[in-house]
């Protein structure tokens, strides 16, 4: 079973010139970091989210309540 080869590319070359030297330990620490980041940032989206969807509620229920409130549905009724 022959392996593959890995296509050599630019990002690649980047990445081994930053990372080929680390040994498994500093290697696992990046990795953590990079894990802690994401983390990081799609908690920060998922927060987002989460407002946003409260708004979109709130807002037409708001406006219901005004309307009946000021008598808006009258004609309806």
């Amino acid at each position: 079973m022959g392996q593959d080869k890995i296509p050599t590319t630019k990002k690649r070359i980047k990445f081994l010139e930053t990372y080929g030297d680390l040994d498994d330990s500093e290697t696992l620490k990046e990795l953590l970091y990079a894990n802690k980041l994401q983390v990081e940032k799609l908690e920060k989206i998922r927060s987002n989210t989460s407002m946003l969807v409260w708004w979109l509620v709130a807002i037409p229920v708001f406006f219901v309540i005004l309307a009946f409130a000021l008598g808006g549905f009258g004609a309806l009724l």
